[in-house]
């Protein structure tokens, strides 16, 4: 009898057959692993999407960590200077996990916040260990984005209150001017008619001081409200807060604005208070005021030409100056009223504006005339 002898053509053949049908369970068996890690990864995406505080972020994605394989998750560090610390999993690892595949990061937001993460996997490699690297990375990131969303809010919270509180610094100091004007004025009355005129003066104004005193109660709080634009007049505006400051101006022509009331309020009073003691000291050195209503090439606009007349003994700022914060040409002066008055016009889509002039300094106030 006689035995064929396969040819190294046969061999190379059965190799090749041998090989592919490897492959093929290989990628069988990696294709099955794949879809089961991609639901866990769809999951631990969604939790993205949750309102999940970032210190729960470990315990929320955990299943689906310890679906890859993950046998333990620990960590530590400072949460806005209180240590943290917490373990998800075995409470030990196993005496196979101890030489296996262990996974650290060090996260840190800030001065604030500063975590570091520790994960153990059964196996120290194979697909399983490669995809259960993607999760875990995954899950870092998230709990990063996460860290840096609450330091960033903190921050941006942080940056508006010290904005607000620049503000109500100013319109604090402007009240407690007011008080003292009120104050001299009832000082200085010698006769029962002096008396009764600053009584007038007082009753005349009480209304809008209550309700800069109200406004500065609001802000103060914890929730402070914010007023919409609305259709105000600029020449009752204008005249309420000259009057607050006990200034007699001379206004001339009409004008209405789209603004928020007390935007409007707190530049006009700090155009007027700025110089408003010399000015009721000083006869005929009033401000003089011009209002019109203007077609620019975007839209209609309200303007306020505000003369300042430089009273004597003034030390005039350099027009550099005159918005510069913390620049003052009076000696208790903080510098921030003129900057105060710009910036609430500009957010109010209006802008203030200084030239010199003889004798004084001249602003130009612009607001929109119309709403949107």
């Amino acid at each position: 009898m006689e035995f064929a002898v396969p040819s190294n053509l046969d061999r190379l053949g059965f190799i090749l057959v041998a090989i592919g049908v490897t492959l093929l369970a290989a990628s069988y068996r990696i294709g099955r692993v794949a879809r089961a890690y991609s639901g866990r990864m769809e999951n631990l995406l969604h939790l993205a999407s949750q309102p999940i505080d970032p210190l729960e972020l470990p315990a929320a994605a955990w299943p689906d960590l310890a679906g890859g394989g993950w046998q333990r998750l620990e960590w530590d560090g400072s949460w806005f200077g209180q240590p943290v610390a917490g373990t998800l999993g075995l409470a030990a690892p196993t005496k196979k996990a101890t030489a296996a595949h262990v996974l650290g990061f060090d996260l840190a937001s800030g001065d604030e916040v500063r975590l570091r993460l520790a994960l153990v996997h059964a196996d120290a490699w194979g697909e399983h260990r490669l995809f259960a690297d993607h999760l875990a990375r995954v899950f870092v990131l998230l709990l990063e984005t996460r860290m840096h969303a609450r330091t960033e809010a903190l921050s941006a919270a942080l940056a508006e209150r010290a904005r607000l509180s620049l503000y109500l610094q100013h319109d604090m100091r402007n009240q407690a001017q007011w008080v003292l004007w009120v104050s001299d004025d009832f000082a200085a009355c010698e006769t029962q008619d002096a008396l009764l005129a600053a009584g007038r003066r007082l009753r005349d104004n009480a209304p809008l001081a209550r309700e800069r005193a109200e406004r500065l109660i609001g802000a103060l709080g914890k929730y402070p409200a914010v007023e919409q634009a609305a259709r105000v007049d600029l020449r009752h505006a204008t005249l309420h807060a000259a009057r607050l400051a006990g200034v007699e101006p001379t206004l001339a022509g009409d004008a209405t604005a789209w603004v928020a009331a007390s935007l409007l309020a707190r530049a006009l009073d700090n155009l007027f208070t700025n110089l408003a003691g010399a000015w009721r000291e000083t006869p005929g050195a009033s401000p003089a005021l011009q209002l019109r209503t203007v077609q620019d090439a975007r839209m209609v606009m309200a303007e306020l030409d505000f003369f300042c007349p430089w009273p004597p003994g003034i030390v005039p700022l350099a027009p550099e100056k005159v918005f510069e914060p913390f620049a003052s040409g009076r000696p208790q002066g903080l510098g921030l009223g003129l900057y105060q008055a710009r910036k609430s016009l500009r957010e109010a889509g209006g802008d203030l504006q200084a030239r010199p002039a003889a004798g004084g300094l001249s602003f130009l106030l612009r607001l929109p005339a119309q709403g949107p």
